[in-house]
């Protein structure tokens, strides 16, 4: 469930680079000094990557751990993508132990920044 909830909602929202040469990317011509930008949440609902319901929050989705773009890729992961895993995972585990039940009081407060993902306030009901 985790893995899903991070190809959902992943930690980073964006990252821009400068070309650095001439190049072709899917077609598109791109030169020296362009700048690009990578959508963490449009590649993690790329069709060609995640099928036909991309788009559908799926926690028994068998595949993405290892396919979603949350932390990074290869030399560009993030060095505390497990620790992170783990952080969420034990988090679960408490509160679920404490409140079997919950629900939201309010509609969640999105923390404001153009780079991260987050929350600022999510009043909750703890039910035991």
């Amino acid at each position: 469930a985790i893995e899903e909830m991070l190809r959902w909602w992943t930690p980073v929202q964006s990252f821009t680079r400068v070309t650095t040469r001439d190049t072709e990317l899917r077609g598109k011509r791109l030169r020296e000094g362009d700048v690009v930008m990578l959508l963490y949440a449009s590649a993690n609902r790329d069709e060609e990557v995640w099928g036909d319901d991309a788009n559908r929050f799926d926690v028994a989705r068998d595949h993405a751990r290892s396919r979603h773009l949350a932390f990074g890729f290869g030399e560009h992961l993030c060095l505390g993508a497990s620790l992170a895993r783990l952080e969420a995972r034990v988090m679960f585990e408490e509160l679920f132990a404490r409140w079997p039940r919950f629900e939201l009081a309010e509609e969640p407060e999105p923390f404001a920044s153009i780079l991260i993902n987050g929350v600022a306030r999510m009043p909750v009901v703890l039910e035991s």
